[in-house]
């Protein structure tokens, strides 16, 4: 069979759109349409040679599909969602923060699809203060986030106002003062729930250098310092992902330095090399998979 029909087959069997083949080979949809219908005037050698590769990348992927890490309650997602609990439940402003990959970002997604009522705002490095109220805007089914900053600020308080939800944003130490500001304001006027989580600069930002911004900072009713990964907590997640594990766990924790983010790829990366060698993870491979990860 000529690669070409390989492929057609591949997609006809599948259900792979065309456009997936031209994202990754980095060519134009309409050269594949082309190369399908044998129409193609290009070199056709090299293009057989680049499609028979990736079939057989995508082949290998099918049969050793990558890890999914499902979500874990670990000692930092239960701090999270106590954090967010009394914030949602009382319409207090709140704090949870700590280095980075300990878990943060996914314990407020699933607190947030748990909870249909919390907005989940995931503010970026240049964020302004009408970037977040026009999402918030949006998120919280006012409109389509467009028009003056007071405007959107007004509009937010009147639907937040006595509707007892919750406000996350996470990686909020990216916002700027005014956006604080403004959320406090949000808080003070509507009663309700705002939990900002991120890194540990969070702290410093709402307090300010010199103290001067204590009108944020004296709001903060609840702040969670969060700790890294217990070994309780890391035997939790690998057993979870690696059923017989056999205590392998010490290994993954000790290797991880306590970080789930550098324990998730740890994991996955172990299993590709036991998938590779046709072999069990062992500790020796899971040490010399962690001398590739940057921890």
């Amino acid at each position: 069979m000529s690669v070409r029909n390989e492929l057609r087959q591949y997609l006809d069997s599948t259900g792979t759109p065309q456009s997936a083949v031209s994202r990754a080979l980095g060519i134009s949809p309409g050269y594949i349409s082309q190369y399908l219908s044998d129409t193609f005037r290009g070199d056709k050698a090299k293009m057989d040679a680049s499609v028979k590769q990736l079939l057989e990348r995508w082949q290998e992927r099918k049969q050793a599909p990558r890890l999914k890490v499902k979500f874990i309650m670990t000692s930092v997602a239960r701090k999270v969602f106590e954090t967010a609990r009394i914030c949602h439940l009382d319409g207090e402003m709140g704090a949870a923060y700590g280095d980075a990959g300990l878990g943060k970002t996914e314990a407020v997604k699933e607190y947030a699809r748990r909870n249909s009522d919390t907005i989940l705002i995931e503010a970026d490095a240049g964020y302004t203060a009408k970037d977040l109220f026009s999402e918030l805007h949006q998120r919280s089914g006012i409109g389509d986030g467009r028009g003056r900053l007071h405007d959107l600020f007004t509009d937010i308080v009147k639907r937040m106002e006595n509707s007892g939800r919750l406000i996350i944003i996470d990686e909020a130490e990216n916002l700027p003062l005014r956006a604080l500001e403004l959320i406090r304001r949000v808080h003070d006027k509507a009663g309700v729930g705002i939990l900002f989580c991120g890194m540990r600069r969070l702290i410093s930002n709402l307090r300010g250098k010199k103290g001067e911004f204590a009108q944020i900072y004296s709001r903060i009713g609840i702040a969670a310092n969060l700790q890294p990964l217990t070994s309780v907590d890391t035997e939790q997640i690998v057993s979870s992902l690696l059923p017989g594990s056999n205590g392998i766990h010490r290994t993954f924790h000790e290797a991880s330095n306590s970080n789930t983010r550098v324990l998730s790829k740890l994991i996955r990366r172990s299993q590709r090399v036991a998938e590779i060698n046709n072999c069990a993870i062992t500790p020796d491979i899971v040490l010399e998979s962690s001398k590739s990860l940057i921890i």
